[in-house]
């Protein structure tokens, strides 16, 4: 840990070493909770000289329910949006399910929404891939996005590229990128106890009248795979991704006696401050995994500040509302180095929240009647697989 921009910050790096089979590091990052271990490469291009990196992520998905078998007059909602989500492959073999002669593809959507009715379940969305390799980025934004006792999405914007060419994968050059995406996401709101009927009236007065009981603040989620040069002039390749946790605000934020969740120290609102780099040469030695993560702050109402490191999880009711928040709550998959430097690959989550909505029925008691769970800043599959010795692909043919 290190003192960096007035406020702390953790940075950490995995390298797999060969001849340390066996040995395990359990580490965090990114908003992950991660292990690291070395380990020869069984993957389908193990032996071949193709390589493949992929890097899927998103900055926020939530799920909000409401209603269901509660005896009280809700509206029944059960739907699951997923916001800023952007996936990249490049693979020498090609991509699957695309023509032929398609080695790199780059996707992004706005927004998908579903279990609302077909209204909410077309995403929005654009695409590139190569070959042909096009001169300009794809690009996409939308403003106002409102979807019924939900919420509601600001804006988003972003831009995608797909590259394949001679100076990228062939031996002897200097490499670079093969995709870049970019996901520019402005306030995200969730779950509007305004729009729950005459059942409103029985909730707790910690609500804000006419706020969303979750508002998640501007932020950012960038990717980018490709390859560098080595000194026998064959290449590394390498996936990245970068990000910017927005401020959480819950039932107001802590001015109004509800929580806050931010980035501890100076912030200009722009700069990612999450941070993670896979690389593998085809080496031994070669594989290796660093990253950094934020610091972030927590606040509740008007109680001290509580420092939020990987691995929190705590509880918190606020004056009748449940808040469980989780940092480096991730599915439990292992962060893979090959010994022989041929495979780095990583997968987690990151920020995770979930508030719980109960009303007072008589006899019965308290009944939830709606929540909603957000996770924030999550990479489900990041991974690079290159061939023994490198890449050095043999010269590309135009289409």
């Amino acid at each position: 840990m290190s003192m960096t921009g007035g406020g702390r910050s953790r940075r950490a790096a995995v390298r797999a070493v060969a001849g340390a089979a066996g040995s395990a590091l359990a580490v965090g990052g990114v908003g992950v909770g991660l292990q690291a271990h070395a380990a020869e490469s069984d993957d389908a291009t193990a032996g071949s000289d193709d390589f493949r990196i992929v890097a899927d992520g998103y900055y926020a998905t939530a799920e909000v329910t409401t209603g269901g078998d509660v005896p009280l007059p809700v509206p029944d909602v059960d739907a699951n949006v997923t916001v800023g989500q952007i996936e990249s492959e490049a693979n020498s073999a090609g991509i699957e399910g695309e023509d032929e002669g398609v080695y790199t593809r780059a996707f992004g959507t706005i927004a998908n929404v579903g279990g609302m009715g077909t209204d909410f379940d077309v995403p929005y969305l654009v695409e590139q891939v190569a070959l042909p390799e096009k001169d300009d980025t794809a690009t996409y934004g939308v403003h106002d996005l409102q979807i019924p006792v939900v919420g509601g999405l600001d804006a988003i914007s972003g831009e995608v590229k797909a590259n394949w060419n001679n100076d990228l994968v062939t031996e002897g050059s200097e490499g670079g990128v093969l995709t870049s995406l970019y996901s520019g996401v402005g306030q995200l709101d969730l779950l509007d106890p305004s729009q729950l009927g005459p059942v409103t009236h029985l909730l707790p007065n910690a609500l804000p009248l006419g706020e969303p009981a979750v508002s998640v603040g501007a932020g950012q989620l960038e990717q980018e795979t490709g390859t560098f040069a080595k000194d026998d002039g064959t290449l590394g390749g390498y996936a990245e991704v970068r990000g910017r946790f927005g401020d959480v605000s819950i039932l107001g934020g802590a001015a109004n006696g509800g929580i806050s969740v931010g980035f501890a120290g100076s912030d200009d609102g722009d700069t990612p401050n999450a941070w993670g780099r896979l690389e593998a040469t085809g080496e031994p030695g070669g594989a290796s995994f660093d990253y950094e993560l934020p610091a972030l702050e927590l606040q509740v109402g008007d109680k001290e500040v509580v420092d939020v490191e990987p691995g929190f999880d705590q509880t918190f009711e606020v004056n009748g509302v449940s808040v469980n928040l989780n940092f480096a709550d991730y599915r439990d998959q292992d962060t893979v180095l090959a010994e022989d430097g041929t495979v780095a690959s990583a997968s987690g989550g990151g920020l995770s929240l979930r508030v719980t909505l109960s009303a007072p029925v008589p006899v019965v008691g308290d009944v939830e009647i709606g929540s909603a769970e957000i996770g924030l800043l999550s990479f489900p599959e990041l991974s690079v697989e290159v061939p023994q010795g490198g890449i050095a692909e043999e010269a590309v043919l135009y289409n």
